[in-house]
């Protein structure tokens, strides 16, 4: 009698404090890492001298860090703020003076979201909501290592995220970007002039993680 009692509190217990942490109230506090490197070797066929050219060789690296804090407005809904710095860094050479490109870029981004969480047992599933962004960024492009364009882009974006979501433990929640839809104009000054419009529907394309500290309970 008294080992079912104890069990029925436990398990009582269990699922509150999992509930917890999508409740109103609660508050998440954490960040999202994105990291991306690529080498690439390659040679092209000759076709007149049918021999192969210069090795080309790339390296790519990517990598972007972005805090983030959300407070739950309702159960299973919350509503936050992002603010983050990217970097990424291009560069390709194919071993003869006057062939070697460089691509940089260094910039800031904020975002605010509205996500709404779907779980199963309170513990794993997914959340989706739209969402509005802001990046700022400077951008150089070299040949021959001389800056050759130098310019400042701004970003607006605005669309709809799928995530992953998964709370092993009280207090800890980990997240990972399945999706995302959105529309985005990106407008340029310096070297260049102009802007561009893209509409994007991504699936798993990157690999963005999150780690988020629960608490407010």
């Amino acid at each position: 009698m008294y080992k079912k009692l104890l069990m029925v509190c436990v398990s009582v217990i269990t699922i509150q404090t999992v509930k917890a942490q999508t409740e109103k109230g609660s508050q998440m506090l954490g960040a999202s890492f994105s990291i991306m490197t690529l080498s690439s070797d390659s040679k092209s066929f000759d076709s007149g001298s049918s021999t192969y050219g210069p090795n080309y060789h790339g390296n790519v690296n990517r990598y972007a860090v972005t805090p983030n804090y959300s407070y739950f407005i309702a159960d299973k809904l919350d509503l936050g703020v992002s603010v983050g710095y990217l970097y990424n860094h291009q560069k390709y050479d194919n071993g003869q003076l006057y062939n070697i490109n460089a691509y940089k870029e260094r910039g800031y981004n904020a975002s605010l979201y509205l996500r709404k969480y779907f779980l199963y047992d309170n513990k794993v599933g997914v959340r989706t909501g739209p969402y509005l962004s802001y990046q700022r960024s400077n951008i150089t492009q070299s040949y021959n290592e001389n800056a050759d364009n130098v310019n400042k882009s701004n970003q607006y974006t605005g669309g709809v995220g799928l995530d992953f979501v998964y709370f092993p433990v009280k207090r800890l929640g980990l997240s990972a970007v399945m999706g995302n839809l959105n529309y985005s104009r990106q407008t340029y000054t310096g070297s260049t002039e102009g802007s561009s419009n893209n509409f994007n529907l991504a699936f798993a394309n990157s690999l963005i993680l999150s780690v988020n500290y629960v608490f407010g309970h």
